[in-house]
């Protein structure tokens, strides 16, 4: 946590990483650990305006790409920031303040279990 957070980017490589899973014939499930807070645009500058514009377009680019995904919010409360970018990913949202490892564990394998 902290530092550069090149929210964009990483959306971007799981869903490339998931177009290969999903090539292969297997299911593919992005879980997405984050704040929501993007702070480094696409292009490596700084600015969390512009950061936050590029990781909604990449959000709606895995959702319209038929991508599952979970987002869970790791910040201490649920912040709208990570809301905005699961629903904007077509995501399950999971606070993980009201979540530990057993909690996440289980609902990722549900959506697992859903999506095979």
């Amino acid at each position: 946590g902290g530092g550069g957070t090149p929210l964009a980017a990483g959306i971007e490589a799981a869903s490339a990483l998931a177009g290969e899973v999903r090539r292969t014939g297997r299911t593919a499930l992005v879980v997405l650990l984050t704040d929501g807070k993007a702070n480094v645009a696409r292009d490596g500058t700084g600015g969390r305006e512009l950061a936050a514009e590029h990781a909604l377009f990449a959000a709606r680019r895995l959702r319209a790409d038929g991508v599952s995904a979970m987002l869970v919010d790791t910040a201490p409360r649920p912040q709208p920031a990570a809301q905005r970018l699961s629903e904007a990913m077509g995501a399950a949202y999971l606070a993980l303040p009201q979540a530990d490892s057993l909690v996440i564990s289980a609902a990722v394998r549900g959506m697992a279990d859903l999506r095979a």
